[in-house]
């Protein structure tokens, strides 16, 4: 299995939808090599909560 990259929250708008090949708007975790994988979410808190489950308590 892969090791965990760093991920941070980053707010995706829609003229920038196509730029991440993702399909909406919102707040995505995105990895160190700008590649969205997980979201969208609706606010902030919920994108590092989701980072936060990811990453496990050791992070």
């Amino acid at each position: 299995m892969r090791p965990l990259k760093d991920l941070i929250a980053v707010h995706i708008a829609d003229d920038d939808v196509g730029d991440y090949l993702v399909r909406e708007a919102g707040w995505y975790a995105v990895d160190d090599s700008d590649k969205p994988v997980l979201g969208p979410f609706a606010s902030l808190a919920e994108c590092e909560r989701a980072i936060r489950e990811r990453l496990g308590p050791l992070r």
